[in-house]
């Protein structure tokens, strides 16, 4: 199932990389020298996206998890 949903997500990339290279954009008036790279903003894009997946799963993992036994500690209070 894993790779099923990868082989899409893959597609739908090139499909995306091949209709910016086949689809002339409108006249743009601000230009980047990346602006011209075929498919840089869907990449640029998938990037991001595995980047915020990745920043998000290490912040859970480092800042919110606690331990099995985070409430029943003894301290030596009680």
């Amino acid at each position: 199932m894993k790779r099923i949903w990868i082989m899409v997500f893959v597609s739908l990339l090139v499909i995306f990389v091949l209709l910016d290279l086949l689809i002339v954009s409108g006249h743009v008036h601000i230009e980047f020298p990346w602006s011209h790279i075929a498919g840089f903003f869907s990449l640029f894009g998938f990037i991001g996206c595995l980047a915020i997946i990745g920043l998000a799963k290490l912040l859970g993992h480092y800042w919110l998890q606690r331990k099995e036994d985070y409430y029943n500690k003894n301290n030596g209070d009680e």
